[in-house]
């Protein structure tokens, strides 16, 4: 199904998701395997970081847009939790050389959670009048609870990541170049990230060619294979 107010001219919600993980592959290549390297480099370690904190705004934004248009958000939580449990063991072998490391989740119970949060602050908000006082401080607690979930169970990107998923459900109805500087703003204190809203801004609310499990499927793949390699560069986990 497309989008309401589409256009021909710019991005399709396709071409941010391969954005998104080109950019997810860099950074993870660069933590999981070019930073185990004999004679590694620090500034081009840092470079390749830099490129992938493109990714995750824009896999915010993308999930937001999959709950407004899902034809079934039970579902999509479902496929996103299941991603989540089948990535974690490759997620700790790439990234922190290990098979067992709970002190970080993958970025997959970063998204879930941001799901959840939303199905909840919709219904909230559609069960009360919008400046009823017991509607919004339902909305600040639910953002609270999920805030500090995402903290507690130590998901990618922690109570941040949560939070800013939440973000870009509120300000999903506002003008773009407002919704823009406010997320840009938000990602400030990672210098790249606010380069994300440049192909946020030029999304065109198409879906383009959907290859929807390839997408869910890259990451788990990608993490196995980095994390093999790192297996066979530092000898254990």
């Amino acid at each position: 199904m497309e989008r309401e107010n589409t256009s021909k001219w710019g991005l399709s919600a396709s071409v941010l998701k391969w954005i998104a993980v080109v950019t997810m592959l860099i950074d993870h290549f660069a933590a999981a395997i070019y930073w185990q390297l004999d004679g590694k480099e620090y500034e081009i370690y840092r470079i390749l970081r830099y490129i992938g904190r493109i990714a995750f705004p824009i896999y915010c934004f993308l999930l937001v847009e999959g709950f407004f248009y899902t034809h079934n958000v039970k579902k999509y939580i479902g496929r996103c939790l299941v991603f989540a449990l089948l990535s974690e063991i490759p997620f700790n072998m790439a990234i922190f050389g290990k098979v067992w490391y709970p002190q970080g989740q993958n970025v997959y119970f970063t998204l879930t959670l941001g799901l959840c949060a939303l199905v909840v602050l919709d219904k909230i908000r559609k069960a009360g009048a919008q400046y009823d006082i017991w509607c919004i401080l339902g909305q600040v607690v639910c953002i609270g609870v999920f805030a500090c979930a995402g903290q507690f169970l130590e998901v990618d990107y922690h109570w941040k990541g949560v939070l800013f998923i939440i973000m870009f459900y509120y300000c999903r109805d506002i003008n773009i170049w407002v919704r823009d500087l406010v997320g840009a703003l938000a990602f400030s204190y990672e210098l790249t990230a606010p380069l994300a809203f440049i192909p946020i801004h030029l999304y065109n609310g198409t879906r383009g060619k959907q290859l929807k499990y390839l997408f869910y499927v890259i990451y788990p793949v990608h993490l196995l294979v980095y994390g093999i390699v790192r297996f066979y560069l530092i000898g254990n986990f």
